[in-house]
């Protein structure tokens, strides 16, 4: 960067730079960035040539960078300054209301780097004129500049001068027009005011434009009517100019996320933008894809609070050529370890302490590790031989190793191979794992693994052993490739089959290792692992089950058409998958990244062109597909059977998920990339909410609420008449709220809770399911274990009129059970998908209401089963709607809408499908209303078969209890980023 500017400020098709002396902007054709993608193939890597099919192979890859992709384009920047004209030259640029977001550069050697650089939200030039400030600040889409003119200075002072326009004009609105080769922007209509016995008094202005011939530059200054003079006065126009955070004019793409312990998320990708060419002169900027200027991505790193609202750091690692960050880990410590591959040397690679400090040739992989603060690169070197070598996957142990999985060409004595599980290279491309000591100042081991054919590994894992998982693709037969126990040790006869192995904890041999795949393409991706060292792994497919595809009780065993994304479960011993099944619909789809939440819930992220019409979408933010390719997002049951959830993400016109991550609370965070210049993503809260040109990074959290899984159990704990509120705060554990005041339950995070008089004592009791440490209850301050078995939820209601409430426990593949008086009952051996009790004959017995998935609604009474309906509901709630004693059903079935069940027949109370339900009687009439969500339309309630809305906003949750005493109940709801909210009847 030029040494005369102060500050910056890079937008999509404007570049900003703030110098002593004035401000130059860099307007670009966005259309034309450098960056724009053409042709297609898998992102990134020497290894795209061959891990592809041929030119009009049906199994073409996905879009993604390629060196081709990054040709340095004919210059379409124009430069246009705005001099301060007769300004104070001593003047010099502050930047004010320091933000929490820090910027690195990792480029070169060490004295190179430009770390911990603050940033700004306003850039101030404290008396520009005498007595007189200018105040810069960006607002979402324009950029706000403000003259700060004190007590008995002049304002006629002010002179601004263009160089490089072509001319400059007032508009009948009081904007200027200021005209350039490349675009218009526009200065908006000045406005001025004054403070005056606290009020803001407006003051007339208007743009002065300097016409006259003697004029060497388009300038101009204010014509300012009556003000009071002894009072500060504040002129207050805006520039429309983008302002974009993140993202910059060219191709700028996500590839890896991971989050930490307190939720910040990180994401590592590329990025083309190029932040730092300041140009000295104005008119056409022939200089920036000059030979001088590389053009080339460079690797990125960026950390993200918790709420997503901000960057806390974005750091760039990179030389003079082509360097590309493919995954990232984060420790117990926040330090992320991140790993790619670049064609830079060590003269302009950021090497400092790693395994290797010399590049090797071509394409080398590096791996590095970023403090917390993201202010300092603790080591990071080369892992590589003379050929090409990248690394796709990083995974970081509990003291620090740090496990690298990607593929090469190179073979001995250039590739570092050490111990490993294969010495020897296998011809062609073979994948390869290594793992770097803590200090990552060595290689405790390296390896190879692949056979004649080639072969890649995608992504690694790593047990709490140190073992680790690796998944990626083969094109080796058996006879060279290493199967060891795997799941299937027989090439399938396809061009490309899925691989898994799982490395020792030496590194020395494989335990297992094994194919996944049918006779025609198949390719691993993305791994994890649990605690009982089953492996989970998701990719892509075009086999069907006739073709060998090895589906088994999987949440789809039917291929769909064209390549299908798969997830699926392979035991500890790598003999045998636990199930196996696709996700996709007609069109391509997808899987890249998948991960395990704490429930043992299987999260896949990945792509698809798939319409609605045939991919299973099933709740989530987006339920229809939005044109060319977009992001999805799905969670399997630990069964591995169901879908919880599945959603798009995405524009018009493109985009692609390639990483995934879960947090302790089980939402889920995904990256990628997205081209959306017709700003048709619904973005929410984030760090930059503009397209910035080109294709822009992209991170979204997914937040699943499952009305089926209660975080909060009400009741009266304590006999006070009153109802309590416990609420689950994820790691936080579970408080209870009294009167006022909260008391810790328990640290755990149970994945829910439930309130149920179990003892018959009339007070209730809190059902804690704490996963896989089984079903606890609550009593009176002390905590006691139903089960140890870890089920997929619970129930709770009076089924035998005993006064005490039995418990239904739904624990998966071994079916429901009845839990009373200290002994478990079998209900059934089938696995429902949810299951509520409730009194629905006003017998004073509870009857159990069953979903199961695709037979349907049952009802059990009186020990025996049956059907209430053959369609399969998301969710139902119960309420007592007439007023009878007993309860009628409220079924939400999807797309049909929702239907009341009452004296044996359905009735359907709406054509729309509700995010989720709940009843309360809250005009204390003696019946039950409905309360549902609908998303989008707001919050209604339902009575008397009338339907009134509440709110128009769409709430996360919502509970009712009484918690004043007064006979009616109270609605509390969560409005997300505007808190909790209490709805109680308006009295007269």
């Amino acid at each position: 960067m030029d040494k005369q500017v102060a500050y910056y400020v890079q937008g999509k098709d404007k570049t900003l730079y703030f110098t002593p002396g004035g401000m130059t902007l860099v307007l670009k054709r966005a259309q034309d960035s450098v960056g724009a993608r053409g042709g297609t193939g898998d992102p990134g890597g020497p290894s795209s040539s061959s891990a592809r099919g041929q030119a009009g192979d049906k199994h073409e890859a996905i879009p993604g960078l390629e060196k081709g992709e990054f040709e340095k384009m004919p210059s379409n920047r124009y430069v246009v300054k705005l001099d301060f004209s007769g300004a104070n030259s001593g003047v010099r640029p502050e930047g004010r209301d320091k933000t929490a977001a820090v910027i690195s550069y990792f480029r070169g050697g060490r004295e190179n780097w430009h770390t911990a650089i603050p940033t700004y939200s306003e850039i101030l030039y404290r008396d520009l004129w005498p007595g007189i400030d200018l105040v810069y600040s960006g607002t979402v889409d324009r950029l706000k500049y403000e003259f700060i003119v004190h007590p008995g200075a002049d304002p006629s002072q002010i002179r601004l001068a263009y160089r490089g326009i072509e001319g400059m004009d007032l508009e009948r609105n009081g904007r200027l027009r200021v005209a350039t080769p490349l675009s218009d922007f526009y200065d908006d209509a000045p406005v001025a005011w004054q403070q005056k016995d606290g009020e803001r008094k407006n003051i007339p202005i208007a743009y002065e434009v300097d016409h006259s011939e003697a004029a060497e530059s388009h300038s101009y200054g204010f014509s300012i009517g009556e003000y009071d003079h002894a009072q500060t006065l504040v002129l207050d126009p805006a520039v429309f100019v983008f302002c974009g955070f993140i993202g910059g004019s060219a191709a700028d793409d996500g590839y890896g996320i991971a989050v930490d312990m307190t939720g910040n998320v990180y994401v590592t990708g590329s990025t083309a933008s190029d932040e730092s060419t300041f140009p000295v002169t104005v008119g056409p900027d022939l200089t920036h894809n000059s030979p001088g200027l590389s053009g080339y991505p460079d690797a990125f790193v960026a950390k993200i609070n918790p709420q997503g609202t901000a960057l806390i750091y974005c750091g760039y690692i990179g030389g003079s050529k082509w360097d590309i960050g493919k995954s990232i880990a984060v420790d117990s410590g926040g330090n992320a370890f991140i790993c790619g591959y670049t064609e830079s040397t060590e003269s302009t690679f950021p090497f400092v302490v790693g395994p290797d400090l010399t590049f090797n040739g071509i394409t080398d992989a590096f791996v590095a590790k970023l403090s917390p603060t993201g202010t300092n690169l603790v080591y990071c070197g080369y892992i590589g031989g003379n050929t090409n070598d990248d690394a796709e996957g990083i995974a970081v142990d509990g003291t620090g190793n740090a496990y690298i999985a990607g593929l090469t060409y190179s073979s001995p004595p250039y590739f570092p191979v050490m111990v490993g599980p294969d010495l020897t290279p296998n011809g062609g491309m073979d994948g390869y794992v290594a793992k770097v000591n803590a200090s990552g100042s060595g290689l405790v081991y390296c390896g190879f693994i692949g056979g004649s054919g080639s072969d890649a590994v995608r992504r690694i894992a790593v047990d709490s052993s140190g073992y680790a998982y690796i998944s990626g693709e083969t094109r080796s037969t058996e006879a060279s490739f290493p199967v060891a126990g795997g799941p299937d040790l027989t090439f399938n006869g396809g061009v490309v089959d899925a691989f898994i192995a799982k490395v020792d904890v030496s590194g020395a041999s494989l335990i297992y290792c094994g194919y996944l795949g049918g006779t025609d393409w198949d390719e691993g991706k993305g791994i994890a692992v649990d605690q009982a060292g089953n492996a989970y792994v998701t990719g892509f497919t075009s086999s069907s089950p006739a073709e060998g595809f090895p589906v088994i009780g999987g949440p789809d065993l039917t291929h769909n058409g064209l390549a299908d994304a798969f997830v699926a479960k392979v035991n500890a011993s790598g003999t045998g998958i636990g199930f196996c099944g696709y996700i996709g619909g007609a069109s391509d789809d997808k899987g890249y990244g998948i991960a395990l939440d704490p429930a043992g819930n299987v999260n896949v992220q990945g792509w698809t062109k798939s319409s609605q019409a045939t991919f299973p979408v099933k709740l989530g933010p987006d339920l229809t597909h939005n044109g060319d390719a977009d992001l999805f997002a799905a969670r399997v049951d630990p069964s591995g059977s169901r879908l919880d959830y599945c959603s798009y993400i995405g524009g018009s016109l493109g985009e692609y998920g390639y990483a995934l991550a879960v947090d302790q609370s089980g939402n889920a965070f995904v990256t990628g990339y997205i081209y959306d210049s017709g700003g048709t993503l619904s973005v929410v809260t984030g760090p930059d909410l503009s397209w910035n040109g080109d294709f822009d990074a992209l991170v979204a959290r997914i937040q699943y609420f499952d009305e089926r899984v209660s975080r909060h159990a009400v009741g009266d704990f304590d006999g006070d008449g009153r109802d309590e509120a416990a609420v689950d705060f994820g790691t936080g554990g579970v408080w209870i709220y009294d009167g006022g005041a909260w008391t810790q339950l328990t640290p755990a995070n149970p994945e829910s809770l439930l309130a149920a008089d179990v003892d018959g004592d009339t007070l209730d009791e809190i059902l804690a399911d704490q996963g896989a440490n089984g079903l606890w209850l609550w009593n009176a301050g002390e905590w006691s274990q139903l089960s140890a078995v870890n089920g997929d939820g619970m129930a709770a209601g009076d089924v035998d009129a005993d006064g005490a409430a039995e418990v239904v426990g739904d624990f998966a593949a071994v079916g429901l059970w009845l839990y009373n008086a200290g002994s478990w009952t079998q209900l059934s051996g089938v696995n429902a998908d949810w299951a509520l009790v409730r009194d629905l004959d006003g017998s004073g017995g509870a009857e159990i209401v069953g979903d199961f998935g695709v037979t349907g609604l049952w009802l059990w009474n009186a020990d025996v089963w049956t059907q209430l309906s053959g369609v399969n509901a998301d969710y139902a709630a119960f309420g007592d709607t007439n007023g009878t004693g007993g309860h009628e059903l409220v079924g939400d079935f999807g797309a049909t809408g929702l239907w009341l069940w009452g004296n044996g027949s359905w009735t359907q109370l709406s054509g729309l499908n509700a995010d989720y339900l709940i009843s309360a009687d809250v005009d204390n009439s003696g019946d039950d209303e409905v309360i549902g969500d609908f998303g989008a339309t707001g919050l209604w309630l339902w009575d008397s078969g009338v339907w009134t809305i509440l709110s128009g906003l769409n709430a996360d949750f919502i509970i009712s209890a009484n918690v004043d005493n007064d006979g009616d109940d109270e609605m509390v709801a969560d409005f997300g980023p505007l808190g909790l909210w209490l709805w109680a009847r308006t009295r007269s």
